[in-house]
């Protein structure tokens, strides 16, 4: 760890949440500060301009940064106040924050050619947009942190370069310098080439709305109407899908046999959860009815964009609220945690619905298997109940 003074992009945000500038601001009790609220507010300005000047720059030490901020000692920032912002900007940073490697063969087969983004985590601002095949998405980020070897490993060459590779470079050096990594997000993907220019302008649209759709500055109606609508069901198909899951999707094998009795959780937000994260969406109210509650150390699968995410055994269950929403019925929270040799065999595996029966995943999310149903003439399944499992070993 080292420690580092960082001008962040939202500067003039992360000043006024500080409780010492808002005292700067209000009082003069700070030390060597002016009696008057507007000369306060005036060299408040004055810091925050030359802030604004050097937002999203890393300093190595405190004099660097107050040197190149404040111009060093004299100037009309009074030292109370450098002092103070001073404060705000400095943080600890790992030495290197790891890039990623060289895409598996499989992938780059899969991936074709696409568009791609990549993203300042400081603030979520896409630094560039490019296109390419294989490993083109990341040969910027290597280029401007001297990792060659990853590039004659992925057998890629450096960006040529151009104004637009040169201040993406500078831009991706300062993430990294600030102790922050980049984020790699694939916009569009598998494109072929169209004789129908009204498909080839729908796959341009799809892939703007795609980039745009990673500046929605909150939750809730979208900024860009285009996102109107989008829910767990349509959000991989119409938002920028980060390459780490990308890799997932493509790398992944088809699952083995679901057990029976089981239950299928389709939670499209796990896709961008944690291990606990992806244990905590689970835990909301079902529609868990009588059978499934009935049988011990129920198998519980969690799917997210038809990835396995997590697998658990239910050993018990608990009443919510009734509600209207749900006509009604009581739904119920399961309790247990983690099976690791079913997790082992299952995530990061592909289950789709078909393997269940179903052409889709319900849009309640719950899809139960608790019987083998065999067909029989007429296409009526014919259902024969389970063996009941053991329960898990404590």
């Amino acid at each position: 760890m080292r420690t580092v003074w960082t001008v962040p992009l939202n500067i003039a945000q992360t000043l006024l949440e500080s409780p010492e500038i808002q005292m700067f601001l209000t009082s003069n009790e700070l030390p060597d500060t002016a009696d008057d609220p507007r000369q306060r507010l005036s060299e408040f300005t004055l810091a925050l301009g030359a802030l604004a000047r050097n937002s999203g720059r890393t300093f190595g030490s405190v004099d660097a940064a107050n040197r190149e901020l404040f111009g060093g000692s004299a100037g009309a920032v009074p030292v109370s106040l450098r002092l103070t912002v001073l404060r705000a900007i400095v943080t600890n940073v790992d030495d290197r924050t790891p890039t990623p490697g060289p895409l598996q063969k499989n992938v780059i087969d899969q991936l074709g050619a696409y568009v791609y983004a990549i993203v300042d985590s400081r603030d979520r601002s896409i630094l560039y947009v490019g296109t390419g095949r294989a490993n083109r998405i990341f040969t910027l980020t290597w280029t401007a942190l001297g990792e060659t070897h990853k590039l004659e490993e992925a057998k890629e060459k450096a960006p040529v370069a151009t104004p637009e590779t040169e201040a993406a470079i500078r831009r991706i050096k300062a993430v990294y310098a600030s102790g922050y990594a980049v984020e790699h997000f694939i916009i569009a993907d598998a494109l072929h080439p169209a004789k129908d220019p009204e498909h080839t302008a729908g796959e341009v649209a799809q892939a703007v709305i795609s980039s745009l759709g990673l500046l929605e500055p909150h939750r809730g109606e979208p900024v860009l109407t285009n996102l109107a609508g989008t829910n767990e069901e349509s959000e991989a198909d119409r938002t920028a899908v980060p390459i780490s899951e990308i890799v997932r999707q493509y790398s992944a094998q088809a699952a083995p046999a679901p057990p029976t009795p089981c239950v299928v959780l389709r939670i499209n937000e796990a896709k961008k959860a944690s291990t606990e994260a992806v244990r905590e969406l689970a835990s909301r109210p079902w529609p868990a009815g009588t059978a499934a509650r009935g049988i011990d150390g129920l198998p519980i699968i969690v799917v997210a964009d038809n990835i396995v995410r997590g697998v658990y055994r239910a050993t018990g269950w608990e009443a919510g609220a009734r509600t209207e929403e749900n006509g009604g019925t009581i739904l119920y929270r399961f309790r247990g945690e983690a099976d690791p040799e079913l997790e082992k065999a299952f995530v990061n595996t592909r289950l789709t619905p078909d393997r269940l029966g179903l052409k889709r995943w319900p849009t309640s999310g719950w899809a139960p298997r608790l019987t083998r149903a065999l067909p029989k003439p007429g296409g009526h399944p014919v259902s024969k109940p389970a063996p009941r499992p053991k329960a898990p070993r404590s």
